[in-house]
C-alpha cells in the first residue's frame, strides 16, 4: 500500500520498526497470543500497536478506537493515572519494570488483577523510542495440573472469603503444604506471596464498593476484611496510587 494512504499512526509504527527492526518480529509473535495483553506506546503514552488479547480487555472498543489514544481515552481515569505514573517511573529511571501488579479491565468490563512488565525499546544508538507493555491475568495460572490443583482451593477461598480473617497457615494446611512450600508455590506460579494476593483481593472488592455504594470508607474497610480504616487507606493507596475518597470521586465523575 502506498505510504500516502496510511494513517499517521501506521507511519509512526513503521518508523519505529525501521529504527528497531526486532520490534516488528516481536509484535507479530504476540499478535494472536491469548494469554498476554501486548501494547506498544510512544513516549507520550499513545498506543501504536495492541494485540487481540488487549482488545478483548476493552470490549467496547475496536482497534481504530485505541490506536493513537492514551490510557485516559480508553480506561477509567482512576486506572489511567496509575498506568501513567508507571510509564513516567519507567522513563525517568531508564530501567525496565517487571512483575508489577495493577488493575486492568477484564473482557466483561469488571476489574481484575494483572501482572505487568514494561520494557523500553531502543534504537541502534541506544535511544529510547517506545514503551512495550505485557500483562497477564493474575487468575490465569502459568502452569496446569497437580501443582495448580494444590493452590486452587486456597486461591478460591481468598477470592470469595477475603472479608474473613483468613490465616496463611490454615490456607497452607488446606493445600496440604507447609507455609514455606505454599509461599514458594504461589511465587512460582503467580509471582506474589499469599499475603499480597489476599490484600489485592480485598482492595479489588473495596474498589467496587467505593464505586457502587454509599458506604463510608470505614464501613468499606471492615466489609472487605481490613482491621481498621488507616491500614485500609494505606494499602489502597499503595496499590492503586489513589486514596479511597479520591478513587470514589474519580470513578463517579466518569459514570
Amino acid at each position: 500500500m502506498p505510504n500516502k494512504y496510511k494513517s499517521e499512526w501506521e507511519r509512526r509504527l513503521e518508523d519505529l520498526f525501521s529504527q528497531a527492526p526486532t520490534l516488528e518480529i516481536f509484535e507479530e509473535l504476540f499478535a494472536r497470543l491469548d494469554e498476554v495483553n501486548l501494547c506498544i506506546k510512544d513516549l507520550e503514552g499513545r498506543y501504536l500497536s495492541v494485540n487481540s488479547a488487549f482488545l478483548r480487555s476493552v470490549p467496547r472498543l475496536k482497534r481504530e478506537d485505541v490506536i493513537g489514544k492514551t490510557a485516559f481515552d480508553i480506561y477509567p481515569k482512576a486506572l489511567a493515572i496509575g498506568f501513567q505514573q508507571q510509564d513516567q517511573q519507567l522513563l525517568s529511571r531508564g530501567q525496565n519494570l517487571h512483575d508489577q501488579l495493577e488493575m486492568i479491565t477484564n473482557p466483561d468490563s469488571s476489574l481484575g488483577w494483572y501482572i505487568t512488565s514494561k520494557v523500553l525499546a531502543r534504537n541502534i544508538q541506544g535511544e529510547v523510542i517506545a514503551i512495550i507493555g505485557m500483562s497477564r491475568d493474575l487468575h490465569t495460572p502459568t502452569a496446569k495440573g497437580d501443582r495448580y490443583n494444590k493452590l486452587a482451593v486456597a486461591l478460591k477461598r481468598m477470592q470469595t472469603e477475603y472479608a474473613s480473617p483468613l490465616r496463611i497457615q490454615q490456607l497452607a494446611d488446606d493445600s496440604g503444604l507447609s507455609v514455606s512450600q505454599f509461599e514458594r508455590l504461589m511465587r512460582s506460579m503467580i509471582q506474589i506471596t499469599p499475603s499480597q494476593y489476599l490484600i489485592r483481593q480485598r482492595v479489588e472488592a473495596a474498589a467496587v464498593q467505593l464505586r457502587d455504594s454509599d458506604k463510608t470508607v470505614a464501613e468499606v474497610a471492615l466489609d472487605c476484611g481490613f482491621s481498621d480504616q488507616p491500614s485500609f487507606c494505606k494499602q489502597f493507596k499503595r496499590i492503586t496510587g489513589l486514596s479511597p475518597l479520591k478513587y470514589r470521586k474519580m470513578t463517579r465523575e466518569e459514570s
